[in-house]
């Protein structure tokens, strides 16, 4: 089983250049449903986001992880930040 799973890793690597990991999570019939909610549960404790989730056999869900994105702030929201009134409220 650990050779699949590991099989199952190299291909989502080659397959998603950005990768950064890969997880198998082992659920009692896996549906797509609990798979996503699960590498979600998995990738928020990591501070990781999750790039693809499948049922990679009946039982076994595979995650694959990379970076957060984080987006720049731009001049348009610290203009947004700087619309605020006097009660806190925006203008």
């Amino acid at each position: 089983m650990r050779t699949h799973c590991a099989a199952l890793c190299i291909v989502l690597v080659i397959m998603f250049s950005t990768l950064s990991s890969c997880y198998i999570i082992q659920l009692p019939a896996c549906t797509p449903a609990l798979c996503h909610t699960k590498c979600l549960e998995y990738a928020n404790k990591r501070g990781v986001a999750v790039k693809n989730f499948y049922c990679a056999t009946a039982n076994a869900c595979a995650c694959s992880l990379g970076p957060k994105k984080r987006l720049p702030l731009t001049t348009k929201v610290n203009a947004l930040a700087d619309a605020e009134d006097d009660n806190g409220s925006f203008v």
